[in-house]
């Protein structure tokens, strides 16, 4: 295996990024093995490959980074990334390399001041403590960051002076801080969600893509690789092949992204998403871009009413679906089998569990052609399009 030095610090310390040290090239390759062989032992016959989609860049691709905060002997808080291998130890990082490079200084000054406050971090052993995790986002053009604060319930008067610093300091020093905002996490659950409260700024950012502008608010979903946004959803609607009369369903819609791009292509759509703000901003991306032929629904796929509402609607001609990493829920695939649309296209952030749900949709459908891309690089990670056509339109 051939190797290339390391650009990052904390390379081989935190968990972040595990192939910075296999040049680029062979990334690809790698994956795109990966993916064949996964296809292979599953025994699933893929009639045409498209070569793998590269990243533009390989470094300051992630529009979204969520750091951790974590109690230190010595300098009171570590705010980092976990280290390799460890879901309990958190590297303290002050120069990550997969962010646009304003986001180091963005948690640099959140760092020091909190140590300048003596903010405690959240202790998830005993349960006590303050500050849990900063969640940096970025959309372009112009450039925009969004800053959360994630904490538990502020009871000191230094946790609030900590809090009205950052937000008056953010905006100051960095124009392009558009939001800073505070997110409450009372649970035991590390997730950085909760009750927010806007500090400083209107709480979103706006992308543009693909000639249309997109709302995007602390909590919503957005593809991760900013710098392969225009090609990865172009790729998407290529291979869509949406057409002017068809009817749309477009699974776990986020913001609206895929829906949104296919909407001036046909004649109807309808976005189904659990997050009720990320539908919010899926009604408002449509104000935004002047399209009306939209159909919104804050309804959660995995349970049995979503099955109700689904078998109400007309029979789609074409399905997108873009589920988590655990994969279409079995409720939502026994639907899919049962009422085929003419063609599926399954975007999907891990090809195992897309190998798993494919062997129940090829029972129904057949496979067209696979799609590789790369969205995560410095990481084994891979993104897979696959395209299924219902057996009887083949």
């Amino acid at each position: 295996m051939r190797t290339v030095p390391t650009t990052c610090p904390h390379f081989g310390i935190c968990g972040g990024c595990q192939w910075q040290d296999i040049p680029y090239e062979e990334q690809l390759q790698r994956k795109e093995s990966s993916v064949a062989e996964l296809f292979a032992q599953a025994g699933i016959e893929v009639p045409q490959w498209y070569p793998i989609l590269a990243s533009p860049q390989p470094f300051h691709y992630r529009n979204k980074m969520e750091f951790t905060a974590v109690p230190d002997q010595l300098q009171g808080l570590r705010l980092g990334l976990h280290r390799r291998g460890r879901f309990d130890e958190v590297v303290d990082i002050t120069e990550c390399w997969l962010p646009p490079p304003m986001a180091n200084a963005l948690c640099e000054v959140v760092r020091s001041t909190a140590r300048r406050y003596g903010i405690r971090a959240y202790d998830y052993q005993r349960h006590s403590g303050f500050l849990r995790n900063l969640v940096l986002r970025y959309a372009m053009p112009p450039p925009q960051w969004m800053v959360l604060l994630v904490t538990t319930t502020p009871t000191l008067p230094e946790e609030e002076a900590f809090l009205a610093e950052v937000a008056q300091l953010l905006p100051q020093s960095f124009p392009e801080v558009r939001t800073v905002g505070h997110v409450l996490n009372d649970t035991w659950s590390p997730v950085s969600m909760g009750q927010l409260r806007l500090l400083a700024g209107d709480g979103i950012l706006e992308q543009q893509l693909c000639g249309l502008r997109f709302r995007i608010s602390p909590f919503a979903f957005f593809q991760v690789n900013w710098v392969q946004l225009e090609r990865f959803f172009g790729r998407i609607r290529e291979l869509a092949q949406p057409q002017p009369d068809e009817v749309v369903w477009d699974l776990y819609c986020g913001v609206g992204s895929i829906a949104l791009l296919l909407a001036p292509h046909v004649r109807w759509v309808y976005g189904f998403e659990l997050i009720e703000t990320a539908i919010a901003d899926a009604q408002v991306n449509a104000a935004l871009n002047g399209l009306d032929n939209l159909s919104w629904y804050a309804l959660d796929l995995h349970r049995p009413a979503a099955r109700a509402v689904l078998a109400e609607l007309a029979l789609p001609d074409l399905v997108i679906v873009d589920p988590p990493r655990a994969g279409i829920h079995w409720r939502l695939l026994q639907l899919l089998c049962e009422r085929p649309a003419a063609r599926l296209l399954y975007v999907s952030c891990n090809p195992v569990t897309q190998v798993r749900d494919l062997k129940r949709l090829l029972t129904v459908y057949h496979l067209e052609c696979l799609q590789p891309v790369d969205l995560f690089p410095q990481t084994p990670h891979v993104e897979c399009l696959a395209l299924l056509r219902r057996r009887d339109h083949v």
